[in-house]
């Protein structure tokens, strides 16, 4: 018996459930306000799969495997430095399952971010791990069960457009294998603030190595581990 083929869109992929617990971030959060689907957020072609380790080397790891097919669709959202309060939120409001912190990064365009592609340098301005002390388990991460994920931008921000890159690494494969989620968002940014650049900063790919703290950490260990490190730099600008 022939069956029909079945074609589903990226962005209907929004609007089923998530049975595998998989998830994107394609709503930006603005004051509270949880804005349309990828009206500001970069769609790209990896659905609700994520990417393992192999992921951190490519290209496609500043925003997702075919951000950039998607790069002119968003609006960009008008903020301001030490004002506003930003971030992302989930899909149908699918809590975060999988074990494992979240870090929001920001890179400032030379122009248009609508034509950047990421090239340049990141800082993190956000980072959500485990209670301290963590007893080991997957229920001492902050970051499980919650569907949004904000911030105030800091005042010490520069002027300019930006992109803004949320990633949540899953740790719940056994040993040192991870599983990535990310995705980007567009920003024009006001601020008055022309001192010292933010920092320090890091590229992708190329700032996270398989040999990092953070890409290391087995949780599936016995005994449980007791710390676990994020990955990237420190936060800017504390």
């Amino acid at each position: 018996m022939h069956l029909p083929s079945l074609s589903i869109s990226l962005g209907a992929l929004v609007l089923l459930p998530s049975a595998s617990a998989h998830f994107l971030f394609p709503h930006l959060m603005l004051n509270g306000v949880k804005t349309a689907p990828f009206e500001y957020v970069r769609e790209h072609d990896n659905g609700l799969m994520p990417s393992n380790n192999d992921f951190i080397t490519s290209n496609d790891f500043r925003c997702n495997k075919g951000s950039w097919n998607h790069r002119r669709q968003p609006k960009t959202a008008q903020v301001t430095a030490g004002k506003d309060v930003i971030g992302f939120h989930t899909q149908l409001d699918t809590g975060i399952y999988h074990p494992g912190p979240v870090t929001i990064y920001l890179s400032r365009a030379p122009g248009d971010v609508r034509d950047y592609d990421g090239s340049g340098d990141w800082f993190k301005v956000y980072q959500l791990g485990t209670r301290m002390p963590w007893n080991g388990t997957d229920q001492g991460w902050l970051t499980r069960d919650l569907r949004t994920f904000t911030f105030r931008i800091p005042a010490e921000i520069p002027a300019g457009e930006y992109l803004m890159r949320i990633e949540q690494m899953s740790i719940h494969p056994p040993y040192r294998q991870k599983e990535w989620y990310l995705q980007c968002a567009h920003l024009s940014i006001a601020s008055s603030y022309n001192s010292k650049t933010p920092g320090p900063t890091l590229k992708f790919p190329g700032g996270y190595k398989i040999s990092d703290a953070a890409i290391q950490l087995d949780s599936w260990a016995q005994p449980p581990p007791t710390f676990a490190p994020m990955p990237g730099p420190p936060m800017w600008p504390n």
